[in-house]
């Protein structure tokens, strides 16, 4: 790896074998959760994570059209201690993203937010994690799983405290109130966790040339990672969106791993994309550093594979 004097130039070589984003992302997906770190992950993703469900609607007959179609959204934003204000929050441009063929060419409609109930100001850290961890649980056995197997989650959950250590607490949790092999949240939990990012991550530097040698590195805080889960009608996509920065801070992008599953049990890895989305200056960058970034990042709206 070859540095300039500002340690801000790398070099980075392709692998000799390319493997398509889908099959490295369903490879992964296929590991057992005990050989995943979701356990560890997920106390500190579950504030970060967006919830919708898509329904779509019979709309009044347009006579210009063959059919219409609607969409209602219900949006739950599960929020902790790390994440910013709730008047602050920023609202979702993946609406008009196409994320699968339920959905991908209706655009942004209609969209109603659930709240949660704001979490209790005397609650300890801990028990903020907790409630927020729970919420996100909760949430996604609402969407796919059946009544028994909501009340068994919640059941299960709600008689334990806060756990001092999720990796021992919470594979005993899940194997009392899920099935591994059939559970619709754990296989949607499977792809929310670090080693997903770093497959993301590493495609991103191999395939943008200037990111091969140019080092950039990630934004800490709740806008450097969010997630978006969409329930479609017969397929789920996460999105993970990803803020990077220049070592000297001169400017920011953002990039985006969409996962698709499909299959009647959520079994399959149909469809996976990265792209860059967005790309912002600092007020200090010239005009000379601004189009040079800008053409190689073509202005934050790259499709990379």
């Amino acid at each position: 790896m070859k540095s300039n004097n500002t340690s801000t130039t790398y070099t980075l070589k392709k692998p000799a074998i390319e493997i398509p984003l889908d099959k490295q992302i369903d490879k992964l997906f296929q590991k057992t959760l005990q050989k995943l770190p979701v356990y560890k992950d997920l106390p500190r993703l579950a504030g970060r994570i967006i919830i919708e469900k898509y329904t779509p609607t019979q709309a009044p007959s347009d006579p210009s059209s063959s059919s219409s179609t609607t969409i209602t959204t219900e949006n739950t934003n599960i929020q902790s201690s790390e994440t910013v204000d709730t008047n602050k929050k920023r609202k979702s441009k993946a609406l008009s993203l196409k994320l699968s063929k339920d959905f991908g060419e209706l655009g942004k409609d209609n969209e109603d937010k659930l709240e949660l109930e704001p979490l209790e100001s005397q609650e300890t850290n801990e028990n903020k994690v907790w409630k927020t961890v729970k919420s996100v649980i909760f949430k996604l056995s609402e969407l796919y799983e059946n009544e028994e197997t909501q009340n068994k989650i919640k059941s299960t959950f709600n008689s334990e405290k806060a756990p001092s250590d999720y990796q021992l607490s919470l594979p005993q949790l899940f194997n009392e109130c899920m099935e591994e092999k059939t559970s619709k949240v754990i296989k949607i939990l499977k792809l929310i966790h670090q080693n997903i990012i770093y497959i993301g991550c590493y495609e991103l530097k191999i395939n943008v040339p200037y990111l091969m040698v140019n080092l950039t590195k990630d934004v800490r805080g709740p806008e450097g990672w969010r997630i978006n889960v969409f329930k479609g009608k017969d397929t789920t996509t996460v999105i993970h969106t990803r803020r990077e920065e220049a070592m000297d801070k001169k400017f920011y992008f953002e990039w985006q791993l969409h996962i698709t599953l499909s299959g009647k049990d959520l079994d399959e890895v149909s469809f996976a994309s990265l792209k860059i989305t967005d790309l912002v200056f600092d007020p200090s960058a010239s005009l000379q550093f601004k189009q040079e970034v800008s053409r190689s990042l073509c202005n934050g709206n790259l499709f990379v594979m």
